[in-house]
């Protein structure tokens, strides 16, 4: 599987849900496939964001209305109740609020709660918007697409 493959494959598992398969293709990863899996989980995270809070998540797109975040993530605290390891609520506000214009907010967290964040974000909104769940190849393009303007600055043409 090429590294490009590998990738979007690793991605789709994680949009699925198949954390089990995710698992597995992160033991085929390279040392340095750990940053770059973790800037597609961002940019996934990015685009279902945009859902809820508006365009433009990662690419400048700010202040985020903080009604709508109070609102969200009153929402994830009541739907991880229970949930063990308990979701780190103050890491999911975090990078949210980094990709929308405050990316200082994540400079403390690893990479590690960095990446749990994302996924925790992503994998609540996947919830409540089932269709992006049920179509990962839409969702994979896009954060690809995000990645691209994040590199070049622009959108790939």
């Amino acid at each position: 599987m090429t590294p490009d493959a590998l990738h979007r494959t690793h991605l789709t598992a994680l949009v699925t849900g198949e954390v089990e398969t995710a698992a597995k293709l992160r033991q085929q990863f390279q040392t340095k496939d750990h940053g770059i899996a973790a800037e597609h989980l961002r940019a996934a995270t990015a685009v279902t964001l945009e859902y809820r809070f508006g365009p433009g998540a990662g690419l400048g797109a700010g202040p985020i209305d903080y009604t709508r975040l109070a609102a969200f993530m009153t929402e994830l605290r009541q739907a991880g109740r229970g949930v063990v390891p308990p979701h780190d609520h103050l890491a999911v506000e975090a990078i949210t609020r980094a990709l929308y214009g405050e990316p200082h907010l994540t400079e403390p967290l690893s990479d590690q709660r960095r990446s749990q964040a994302h996924y925790t974000a992503l994998a609540y909104e996947l919830r409540r918007y089932a269709w992006l769940k049920a179509n990962p190849e839409h969702l994979v393009y896009f954060a690809r697409k995000r990645m691209t303007t994040w590199t070049l600055g622009r959108p790939e043409e």
